[in-house]
């Protein structure tokens, strides 16, 4: 976002707990304009990148749940947006941004990755934030047309996407696909996410917030207080019980619980096992 590299196109690949949310929520403030000093942790950045300030973006966020294909949505400067690209260039810039795309807009077809690059330069910093992708893409079939546009205008938007924020020096796009059958949404929302993965993969970069040790440290966090200075104790003993406890029977349980490894685990997941974390990561996420 300061014109300085980077990826310009960035998918978030979260696991259960894995901080996707936050990681938008963060990005979103962190470009707002707020000084570091509002924002606890950006010095860290800042001093990571020997800058004293952050950008400033212009900032556009696209959730897929919270719009539909079929309604046209109404701006309160009384602008109507039919298509994704139509709210984007809206977002970015008001009616002069929509101005820009509002024929294809109407006319439910892309606008092209040139009117995009155009955009994206005359708001100098830009920060484009997309979620529940799939479950918008979705709800079109092939050969159907909707205020949206298509299933291929949109993928041909995508595209187009991603073709300019990587023309654009300082633009950013950051985007979220699901991984979980739950989310995807049955056979057509496969197949829809595999046609965008072939899009917007084509450019993007994978990005993991926080890896499946990490994702332990997050939820416990939500459901727990952090330990008091008196309980430590009483956690290094349940600890040292369950390593007992498998060196005694070893008959009765994997090998894995019997290596030191595993009394660390024990320890930075208390307290909860993390019996339960890889049932979580390994069977149910899937």
């Amino acid at each position: 976002l300061s014109g300085k590299g980077g990826d310009p196109v960035i998918e978030l690949q979260t696991n259960f707990g894995g901080g996707k949310t936050h990681s938008m929520l963060a990005l979103y403030h962190l470009f707002s304009g707020r000084s570091p000093g509002e924002l606890q942790g950006s010095d860290i950045i800042l001093d990571e990148f020997e800058e004293k300030q952050l950008p400033i973006a212009r900032r556009a966020v696209l959730v897929g749940t919270a719009i539909s294909p079929a309604q046209p949505q109404t701006k309160e400067d009384g602008t109507v947006v039919n298509t994704m690209w139509g709210d984007l260039a809206w977002q970015l810039m008001g009616k002069e941004g929509y101005a820009m795309v509002e024929q294809s807009d109407k006319e439910g077809v892309s606008p092209g990755s040139d009117i995009l690059v155009d955009l994206f330069k005359r708001c100098t910093s830009t920060l484009i934030l997309i979620d529940e992708w799939v479950a918008y893409l979705r709800q079109f079939h092939d050969g159907q047309k909707m205020s949206g546009g298509t299933l291929e205008s949109n993928l041909s938007f995508a595209q187009a996407l991603t073709e300019a924020a990587k023309a654009v020096s300082d633009t950013l796009v950051v985007a979220t696909l699901p991984e979980s059958d739950i989310e995807i949404g049955g056979s057509h929302g496969q197949t829809v996410l595999d046609q965008l993965k072939n899009v917007f993969g084509r450019i993007e970069s994978p990005w993991r917030p926080a890896s499946v040790e990490e994702s332990f440290e997050i939820v416990r966090r939500r459901l727990f207080q952090p330990l008091d200075a008196d309980k430590f104790t009483l956690r290094d003993t349940v600890v040292k019980g369950f390593g007992k406890l498998y060196s005694d029977q070893p008959q009765e349980f994997p090998a894995s619980c019997r290596e030191s490894e595993y009394e660390r685990r024990i320890e930075h997941s208390y307290p909860i096992h993390p019996e339960l974390f890889d049932r979580l990561y390994e069977d149910w996420s899937s």
